[in-house]
């Protein structure tokens, strides 16, 4: 059975997996990304990564101060994952066992295996990252494209989500909220290197693991801001990959995509605006 972002969606972007690791928060590796927004020749072509504790900050007593940092590209130009973003900023993420990393459970280690969060309807529940997490307690996923104050909460895993250069990217950890009352991060996702005129654009492919048997269909769906025109520019390889070309509704839609051949596909989309254009790809495994 494929797994499809929608299902990613309704059970509300769960995640994580067991393994034995630190209590604490403060494992960035710093050799990757640095503290801030992207500036400089990153900032149009990084990505701020915002990881906000929310209740987990002074759990059991350990402090967990939001995390603003940079996950430079170190090929602009080319696409990147949510996952690849937050470990090109040098953040400790994990998985769930059943879903790997389609499901993030954890960041900097937190929620820990051994520290109580509690639950309206268990108060000493303790995450094992086996399984999904319950909805009363897990990491929220939000993006922003740079130009303005507010956040959206992603429809996609992390997995299959591809970020917005210049963007942000951000989680928060929701604990006892409703589907619609999850926190966003309480950092104000603006990069002033982003013009207000500045198109964006993500296209991702609507299977967890992006991987798909011939003779399936799946979907690409598509979001930009700031753009007049929304274009199907290409697949890779250019035959077997199935039907994607020609204009595509603005600011964004899903096409479902049926390839004739087994291979890994790239599809790329362009946006233009009067900021110029820009262009995001996916990629699919036909097996």
């Amino acid at each position: 059975m494929r797994r499809t972002s929608t299902v990613l969606a309704g059970l509300a972007l769960l995640a994580g997996m067991a393994v034995t690791a630190p209590t604490t928060a403060g494992a960035i590796d710093p050799t990757k990304g640095y503290s801030g927004i992207c500036t400089g020749a990153d900032a149009l072509t990084g990505v701020t990564v915002v990881i906000d504790f929310q209740e987990l900050d002074g759990n059991g007593g350990t402090a967990a101060p939001t995390i603003t940092r940079c996950s430079p590209n170190a090929s602009p130009g080319t696409a990147r994952t949510g996952i690849k973003a937050l470990q090109d900023a040098g953040i400790a993420v994990t998985g769930v066992v059943q879903w790997g990393l389609g499901f993030v459970c954890r960041l900097e280690y937190r929620p820990s295996s051994t520290e109580s969060i509690p639950r309206t309807s268990n108060p000493t529940y303790k995450e094992a990252c086996v399984v999904t997490p319950p909805a009363e307690a897990y990491w929220s996923y939000w993006n922003a494209d740079g130009s303005g104050n507010t956040w959206t909460y992603s429809s996609f895993g992390a997995l299959n989500r591809n970020v917005i250069p210049g963007g942000f990217e951000g989680w928060s950890f929701s604990l006892n909220r409703t589907a619609t009352g999850n926190p966003p991060p309480e950092v104000t996702p603006s990069n002033p290197a982003v013009g207000p005129n500045t198109p964006t654009v993500s296209v991702s492919v609507n299977d967890l693991d992006r991987k798909i048997t011939l003779g399936q269909t799946t979907s690409l769906s598509w979001t930009s801001t700031n753009a007049t025109s929304v274009t199907a520019s290409s697949v890779s390889p250019a035959s077997g990959g199935g039907s994607w070309s020609g204009s595509l509704a603005v600011p964004g839609g899903t096409q479902n995509i049926t390839p004739a051949a087994t291979g890994t596909y790239t599809y790329t989309i362009s946006a233009t605006g009067t900021g110029g254009t820009v262009f995001s790809t996916a990629t699919l495994t036909v097996q």
